[in-house]
């Protein structure tokens, strides 16, 4: 199934896509020295930009301000809040996720911690 169908199926997550994953120390093979970071991907995902609610979602991480953003996805079984999260060059940190009552999406919580500029990932904070 393409990008195109799966944007149809679901036009509720039309805000674009994001891959969440890991960052990777990137190390020259003969001296192992480090030469810089990547972002080793684990998955990609459509969602949508939400609106943070100061009564409810304060319950779902421990300050609102550290949060940047809230979205919406598709529940991943397997997701951890340790990955980082990709959204076009950007990196954020998960501050903390809720789950729908049937668990069919998921809500993110996220604070911007760096970018990537082409040749290696540069924190922010």
């Amino acid at each position: 199934m393409d990008k195109n169908a799966i944007r149809q199926e679901n036009p509720e997550l039309n805000d674009g896509l994001l891959e969440y994953g890991k960052i990777k120390t990137l190390r020259d093979d003969a001296t192992a020295k480090k030469t810089g970071e990547g972002f080793e991907k684990i998955g990609s995902l459509y969602f949508s930009y939400q609106t943070i609610n100061a009564r409810f979602d304060s319950y779902h991480v421990s300050s609102l301000s550290t949060v940047d953003l809230k979205i919406r996805c598709f529940y991943v079984v397997d997701f951890k809040e340790t990955m980082k999260i990709k959204i076009n060059n950007d990196f954020y940190e998960v501050e903390g996720y809720d789950t729908d009552n049937k668990k069919v999406y998921m809500y993110l919580f996220l604070r911007k911690v760096g970018y990537f500029d082409g040749g290696s990932y540069i924190e922010t904070t």
